[in-house]
């Protein structure tokens, strides 16, 4: 929490209750969840905040750079605090989301043709496909 504070000492952003708990709920957690989500686990701690807020405060941080959004299989954005480089495992079946790290990956140079389409900002792999606890399940 206090790089976070840092942070968005950094990029001039306010440190209120609420962003502190929404960022709080997203690092508690390694599910990459919804807005909806998030608003699920604090309104608890926070009964009078709305989903709206969420949603803004969400978008506000991927702004920064603060957090990233993973878009799975479905139209809702997934969020996630792990601002290191890593890659993705995504399940096709349970839409659940793994961080994992290839530095073999990492260390590749891109093909010449690439700087054709522009700037490439962020390398990132996405693998899809079905992940043990459905494919355990699938074959029962």
């Amino acid at each position: 929490m206090a790089q976070f504070h840092a942070l968005c000492k950094e990029c001039d952003l306010k440190v209120t209750h609420q962003r502190v708990e929404i960022f709080r709920a997203l690092l508690q957690t390694i599910d990459h969840p919804t807005a909806e989500e998030v608003f699920k686990r604090i309104r608890d701690k926070l009964p009078t905040i709305s989903i709206d807020t969420v949603y803004r405060t969400l978008a506000l941080f991927e702004e920064h750079n603060l957090i990233a959004r993973v878009q799975c299989l479905s139209d809702k954005g997934r969020f996630d605090p792990n601002m290191d480089k890593h890659h993705h495992f995504i399940c096709m079946q349970c839409k659940k989301i793994c961080d994992f790290y290839w530095e073999a990956f990492d260390t590749l140079t891109l093909p010449p043709e690439v700087a054709a389409f522009g700037t490439v900002i962020l390398e990132k792999v996405e693998l899809r496909g079905i992940c043990a606890a459905c494919k355990k399940n699938n074959a029962r």
